[in-house]
């Protein structure tokens, strides 16, 4: 059977994707060409993260000079500051009905989570502008979650609907680095394969009843619109040309001491050094130090211009710049007007795995704890880490009339209230227990 025809039956739910299917298997390692196609891109992308990038590779050696390589990461920068902009604070939960049950079970059902798993989802995110999150069950019967980045798996999937057909995780075991391991994840079983596609366990049984990956996707561009393609020949060139003048400082030892009308015996070099005494012979006769003139003007403007381009393509601004003492955190605020519409646009991608994380959740409670709740009714709140000006929030809260704005909105304005649901409940426990007695409601002592 044709390929094609395949997948418009297995999309259309019309067959199952069944890998002991010749046919079947036969576009999954199609697939995994693919990913590997992909890979090489992804893995330079990392590498610029990481510092790796082809400035420092291919920095040009001078032999019996001086050739420190400087690495000065940008990238790395711009992306953990914006990371740190999203989700600085945690994300919380509101139920639109609400429910309280459900906002507490999804923080009791995923409190065994890594306190860094949010944030580092964002930082893949940023990093290659699409990222997996995968769902299992551990040994002790726990809902988790395991972030994939591109470079380990590959999600095949209706480009129209966004359905996922198959997911393609590739990986080495902790305890053999040396072979490869592929595991195949379908909407009812788990394939277990080598790096060859040899079956080397029974499939495991899927109870999600779905591919259980999550697709994170930043831009439909893809890694054309990441900040790796925006600042790559920036980063290469300001660190080559930063290791191009500390260079050239170093080789400012090996300067020579030109003699003019003059002759210098050799014996007499080290008593010279030692003593500072030079003797020249005659009135013609001369002596200086042969070194190189630099303007560093102009490569100090040169180095400024590639810093400041990166800052302006990355919607960033230089915080070691002065700034007045007195400015306002309004006037703060608008200073970061860009990188807060850039880092909104991360939010809303990053919501979008959260929201169908939320879906497994929910499907793992209502199978194994036997609670129904209706990811949609709940509404992830994300609370961007940069400076707010909370004595005016307060003040215009206090001018508005009462009635207008709801308590519980009000307390979402303010950046100290990291959950309105908690903070509403420490409210009322702290107003029930300040509570007077009044005692002529008490009877005597017979009562």
């Amino acid at each position: 059977m044709n390929i094609n025809k395949i997948i418009k039956k297995l999309f259309k739910k019309e067959i199952g994707l069944n890998l002991d299917n010749p046919e079947h298997l036969k576009l999954v390692k199609k697939a995994y060409g693919s990913y590997w196609i992909f890979k090489n891109i992804y893995e330079k992308m990392y590498r610029y993260y990481k510092g790796d990038t082809d400035a420092i590779r291919k920095y040009l050696f001078v032999t019996e000079r001086s050739n420190l390589k400087i690495n000065l990461n940008y990238i790395k920068k711009f992306i953990k500051e914006e990371v740190a902009y999203t989700l600085g604070n945690d994300i919380t939960y509101e139920s639109r009905t609400d429910n309280e049950n459900v906002v507490k079970d999804i923080e009791y059902y995923t409190a065994h989570w890594n306190e860094l798993h949010d944030s580092d989802l964002m930082k893949y995110l940023i990093i290659f502008t699409k990222v997996y999150e995968l769902y299992y069950i551990d040994d002790n019967a726990d809902f988790c979650s395991k972030i994939i980045k591109p470079t380990e798996g590959y999600a095949y999937y209706d480009e129209s609907s966004k359905k996922i057909l198959f997911f393609i995780h590739a990986f080495k075991n902790d305890f053999d680095t040396t072979n490869s391991y592929i595991d195949v994840y379908t909407a009812d079983k788990i394939y277990h394969f080598d790096g060859k596609f040899n079956e080397i366990s029974p499939p495991t049984q899927n109870i999600f009843g779905e591919v259980p990956v999550s697709i994170g996707e930043l831009t439909e561009e893809g890694f054309d619109d990441s900040l790796y393609k925006d600042l790559k020949g920036l980063q290469d060139a300001f660190e080559t040309n930063l290791s191009d003048i500390g260079n050239e400082i170093s080789d400012f030892r090996n300067a020579y001491l030109l003699f003019k009308n003059s002759q210098i015996n050799e014996e007499d070099i080290p008593d010279m050094k030692r003593l500072g005494i030079l003797q020249l012979p005659g009135e013609k006769a001369d002596a200086s130090w042969l070194i190189k003139n630099i303007n560093d003007t102009f490569i100090q403007n040169t180095l400024d211009r590639y810093e400041d381009t990166m800052y302006q393509l990355a919607c960033h601004i230089n915080h070691n710049e002065s700034l007045q003492s007195n400015l306002s955190g309004v006037a703060l605020r608008s200073r970061l007007i860009v990188l807060e519409n850039k880092c909104s646009l991360e939010i809303k991608a990053h919501k979008n795995i959260v929201k169908n994380r939320l879906r497994f959740l929910f499907r793992y409670l209502d199978l194994k704890k036997n609670k129904n709740y209706d990811y949609k009714d709940v509404k992830a709140l994300y609370t961007p880490n940069i400076p707010t000006d909370d004595l005016s929030t307060a003040q215009m809260l206090s001018q508005i009339p009462e009635g207008v704005i709801s308590k519980d909105t009000g307390r979402g304005l303010f950046s100290f209230v990291n959950n309105k649901v908690v903070e509403a409940e420490k409210v009322k426990k702290e107003q029930d227990e300040e509570i007077p007695i009044d005692l002529n409601t008490l009877g005597d002592e017979n009562d």
